[in-house]
């Protein structure tokens, strides 16, 4: 049976990023070696120029352009 995927807006899968690294951070609280705040707010970090970067190449690529 085929599924028909419904495209999400990039800031939803920004926010599913991030919420994953809270996830990560919250896992890692548990463990021997706990995420400093600096190691957290660097992974957010990382997220959100991953995501810079992917909006600036859709800007720079828009769809239907051959």
């Amino acid at each position: 049976m085929a599924t028909a995927t419904a495209s999400r807006p990039l800031a939803d899968l920004e926010m599913d990023s991030i919420l994953a690294v809270e996830a990560a951070w919250q896992h890692r609280s548990h463990g021997l070696k706990p995420w400093t705040t600096e190691e957290y707010l660097n992974e957010v970090a990382k997220v959100h120029a991953r995501y810079t970067a992917r909006r600036e190449w859709l800007r720079r690529h828009p769809k239907g352009v051959a």
